[in-house]
């Protein structure tokens, strides 16, 4: 057994390096930031004690309850019309939409068309926003993450690999981040 074992850890030792190099990058680029608020794939400081306002690259609010408040309504109103756009280009009709803060996921589709999304959707890009959309529309087609299931979601999004490498990304660094650690 500890020779299977040896054998292959020694098969995987690049790809565990790499891993290893990839994480140590991401903490380094994320740390660098933990305390900024991040919103569309940008950094935000924040200072709390003003009116809610966005100014030069610096987010002013009263305290954390107005923020996450604001982000909320802004998300349900960029998800609301994404997926509107999206469903009726993929011709898929769906049910409520919802904005929670899910602890594993960005996002999931009920069996009644119900779509959840993350709060945490509002620190991505809005290309992977887009992304995440298609995927949960995706499945009131196909329910199951089969070969029709990424074949549809390509025809949509072609670059749908180098998204969920994103979206893995940025999961790693929102969980790191002491901003969204509070708003969660």
């Amino acid at each position: 057994m500890d020779l299977m074992l040896t054998a292959l850890s020694r098969e995987k030792k690049p790809w565990i390096e790499k891993k290893i190099r990839e994480i140590k990058e991401l903490v380094k680029e994320f740390d660098e930031r933990r305390d900024y608020l991040i919103l569309n794939g940008n950094f935000y400081r924040l200072k709390y004690g003003d009116a809610l306002r966005m100014e030069n690259g610096t987010i002013f609010a009263r305290n954390t309850k107005e923020i996450e408040k604001w982000i909320r309504k802004n998300l349900r109103d960029e998800m609301l019309e994404k997926v509107r756009f999206y469903s009726r280009l993929l011709g898929v009709k769906y049910g409520r939409i919802y904005i929670r803060k899910q602890k594993t996921k960005w996002a999931s589709c009920s069996s009644k068309g119900n779509l959840s999304f993350n709060i945490i959707l509002a620190a991505l890009p809005e290309k992977l926003k887009d992304y995440v959309v298609i995927h949960e529309l995706t499945h009131l087609i196909v329910p199951k993450h089969n070969r029709k299931f990424w074949w549809i979601v390509s025809q949509y999004y072609p670059k749908y690999k180098e998204a969920e490498e994103e979206l893995k990304r940025y999961w790693f660094g929102i969980e790191r981040n002491n901003v969204w650690k509070m708003l969660r």
